[in-house]
């Protein structure tokens, strides 16, 4: 909690029950990020377990569906993946795609969907984005952050996702201190993978200002003694946001576990003017987000 510039009184807060939520530096002007830790009153093995197989996707009200891909992947894992709410206007925005904010895809994602018949039926349409989830899995299940493909901005420009995540894993200098192997699997995946690494993927879909937006995680954990660290990479996000990284240390306690969290999420919705305020605007609803997801998570593992 020191290295996140947490202080003597806010562990006895945590100890406390409080959940304690500090301001960290960003690495850019399209970056948001929060810091926090909790406790939990509830043992360490039990928190890695229900985090491993995503018990805790249902305390987020946002997600519609959250399915577990495994292995090579099948287009059948992504059958959830539906463009609701908005089915016929988020069709027409995949058809009509072009460089922008509006989608994240590569240039010859693009192609493809404006190579679909000039219809409206949605079915080429959910089938074309699901084709687009494996590709987009499979390339980086092989190759990590190097199989990750840009997304087209206007203009010419290209936003890489693989960028942002390097600069958010290199900001992490608590896990590059105190965990250099997890350290190096954020870095080099799939070249690194330290004995007693778990690894899940999931495709999750979710509602976001009334559009179906569906992104790719995968979710790591590492035993350090008798402690955790975890993460969670989302490395394909269909519009709103570029990509997510959060970092958590599970640590034993008498309590329980002390949890202390950091998350990093970058947009291109951010940057030019009046980037302080919109960032500070974005950190503040973010951190809410997530701290309100928290509390449902510790209340239900207070039932148990």
């Amino acid at each position: 909690m020191a290295n996140l510039g947490l202080g003597p009184d806010d562990v006895r807060r945590v100890r406390a029950g409080e959940m304690v939520q500090t301001t960290i530096k960003e690495t850019s002007e399209r970056e948001l990020a929060a810091a926090m830790a909790f406790l939990v009153k509830a043992p360490v093995a039990t928190l890695v377990s229900a985090f491993e197989v995503g018990k805790g996707f249902a305390n987020d009200p946002q997600i519609q569906a959250a399915t577990e891909i495994r292995g090579d992947g099948t287009i059948e894992d992504f059958k959830a993946v539906v463009l609701q709410p908005g089915s016929d206007s988020e069709a027409q925005r995949y058809r009509k795609a072009a460089p922008g904010d509006v989608l994240n895809l590569s240039p010859g994602e693009i192609a493809a969907f404006t190579a679909l018949d000039g219809g409206t039926t949605l079915q080429p349409v959910e089938d074309e984005l699901r084709r687009l989830l494996l590709d987009r899995y499979q390339a980086y299940r092989a190759k990590g952050l190097a199989g990750i493909a840009p997304y087209a901005r206007a203009n010419g420009k290209m936003s890489q996702p693989a960028d942002d995540l390097r600069r958010a894993t290199d900001a992490a200098t608590v896990t590059r201190r105190y965990v250099p192997a997890f350290y190096d699997v954020l870095m080099r995946y799939p070249a690194i993978k330290p004995a007693g690494l778990e690894e899940h993927f999931f495709c999750i879909r979710y509602a976001m200002g009334g559009r179906p937006n569906v992104t790719l995680r995968h979710r790591l954990t590492l035993p350090v003694d008798n402690a955790y660290v975890a993460a969670d990479r989302e490395f394909y996000v269909s519009h709103e946001y570029n990509d997510m990284q959060a970092i958590a240390g599970l640590l034993p306690i008498e309590d329980g576990t002390a949890v202390v969290y950091l998350a990093r999420t970058t947009t291109d919705q951010l940057g030019g003017f009046g980037a302080s305020v919109k960032q500070s605007i974005g950190r503040s609803m973010m951190s809410k987000q997530i701290a309100d997801i928290f509390e449902k998570s510790r209340a239900a593992f207070r039932k148990h």
